[in-house]
């Protein structure tokens, strides 16, 4: 059988990390995993089985049953929802284990990355494909915090979060990605959802409905800094191995973490992210306003300079030269008349 031909984010993906090296689970394939079977010793988890995932995206158009592969760990036993660890424990341990988006999804971080180290090797690798905030319908949620990732952990959270149901619904907005690239997120002005809508979903999660949603917000100098943080606090034994950051136009980051490295600790920087985008901002609109004023002064100046034509052709004007001018061209004029009418 051939080998399917790759996606971009596939293609990325490779860039990073080789997957034939040793044996993989592929967290959340859906229909379009990242690693086909032809191509690695790969195993596939998914919340359920190759039908039900099917029958719960018919509305899809996208989403077909052919595209969807054989679930070799499905989260649902039949009875309830197990945790990943419990269910590919079966397969454990794995060399590697692979997650696009997913990890944003997650109603406890810090626990969905203690199950994954559970079920990999010593030295196993975690690779992540993770939407950039800045460039997604999150472009006007504020950044995930510490603090909050840790509320999550503490509460034992298993369904997203009141706090995370509604920002997600009530924060998203249309933007696209190249203007968000080169304007930031006032280009994503228009909400997707409105209030009634987000109100709604926000009684779901109240009631213990799992909806799905974006309970983290990370950037590609966030999540590093999450996980470093993660570590000093003793949460996780996961570190960064290898980023490769947004590409221009492009809405993701692509990160390797690694059990065991052991590999320094980054110094957290001095400003957030976010404080530093502000910040940048600000030096802009400042730029800006300079640019603004030297326009300014570069139309008051040609508007002096053109007053003064016109005071000096004033002055040609009243002067006797100019009436000197105008009574010798006179004849001519009406000699250049005639000629005409013959």
């Amino acid at each position: 059988m051939s080998i399917p031909t790759p996606t971009p984010r596939a293609k990325r993906v490779n860039e990073i990390f080789d997957f034939s090296a040793g044996r993989g689970l592929e967290v959340g394939p859906l229909h379009m995993p990242l690693v086909p079977r032809e191509a690695a010793e790969v195993s596939y988890l998914d919340l359920y089985d190759r039908d039900r995932l099917y029958e719960s995206h018919k509305i899809n158009p996208n989403v077909t049953r052919d595209g969807i592969p054989e679930i070799d760990f499905p989260m649902w036993d039949g009875t309830r929802m197990r945790t990943l660890d419990e269910a590919a424990k079966e397969g454990a341990p794995f060399d590697w284990a692979l997650a696009s988006h997913v990890v944003e999804h997650v109603p406890d971080l810090v626990a969905w990355l203690g199950q994954v180290e559970a079920v990999t090797a010593p030295d196993g690798a975690l690779i992540l494909v993770v939407p950039d905030r800045r460039y997604t319908f999150d472009a006007h949620r504020p950044p995930t915090t510490i603090g909050q990732i840790l509320q999550a952990y503490e509460a034992g959270d298993t369904t997203p979060s009141v706090r995370a149901v509604f920002d997600h619904h009530r924060a998203a907005v249309n933007g696209d990605p190249k203007k968000l690239h080169r304007s930031g997120p006032s280009e994503a002005e228009s909400c997707v959802h409105d209030l009634g809508y987000a109100r709604t979903q926000l009684e779901r999660a109240r009631q213990g409905e799992y909806v799905d949603c974006h309970v983290w917000t990370y950037t590609d100098r966030s999540f590093p800094e999450i996980i470093a943080e993660l570590r000093r606090l003793g949460l996780t034994g996961w570190s960064v191995e290898t980023l490769l950051p947004v590409h221009e136009n492009d809405i993701e980051f692509y990160v390797v973490l690694r059990r065991g490295l052991s590999a320094e600790l980054p110094e957290t920087p001095a400003l957030p992210d976010w404080v530093e985008q502000g910040i940048e901002l600000h030096e802009e609109v400042a730029r800006l306003r300079e640019v603004v004023k030297d326009q300014r002064r570069r139309l008051k100046s040609q508007r002096e300079h053109l007053a003064g034509q016109r005071t000096e052709i004033d002055d040609l004007r009243g002067s006797k030269r100019w009436r000197l001018a105008t009574a010798l061209a006179a004849p001519l004029d009406r000699w250049r008349d005639r000629r005409k009418e013959e």
